[in-house]
């Protein structure tokens, strides 16, 4: 089972990857199955094995610094994990995000829930990220 206490440590590498901490490549290869689908819902997009979704997360990080605040949910049984979490966005650029326009040096938060099929190795097959944004949900100064 992915216990809380992993999927704590998970989210603390992931955003570790922002910052010079564990590589991209390394991340997912400690936490996914090699074939694993990382689907980003609000933007209809399917990431598809190891290249396509590192792509994906690679283009992310060029655009913006991403940080998972700790859990407000989280439940886990053999084969599945879901959690809600806030996360937190530095642009890197100015950009447009899920219909949003920002500016370089602009913070915005989303609200994420995720649903994270687990292999019987503990490495996830497939996840499925929804975000919300709301101007109402302020990133911490």
């Amino acid at each position: 089972m992915f216990s809380e206490a992993r999927y704590k440590e998970y989210i603390s590498d992931f955003n570790s990857t922002f910052v010079g901490g564990m590589s991209l490549p390394d991340f997912f290869d400690k936490y996914y199955e090699q074939d694993a689908t990382f689907e980003y819902v609000p933007q209809a997009r399917k990431n598809v094995g190891r290249a396509e979704v590192l792509e994906f997360w690679g283009g992310v990080g060029d655009k913006m610094q991403e940080v998972i605040l700790l859990h407000t949910h989280y439940l886990a049984n053999e084969t599945t994990v879901a959690s809600e979490a806030p996360i937190d966005f530095l642009c890197r650029e100015d950009l447009e995000w899920n219909g949003v326009p920002y500016k370089a040096g602009t913070k915005f938060r989303l609200m994420m829930c995720a649903f994270y099929d687990v292999s019987p190795n503990n490495k996830f097959t497939y996840v499925r990220v929804y975000s919300i944004y709301n101007p109402g949900y302020a990133p911490d100064s």
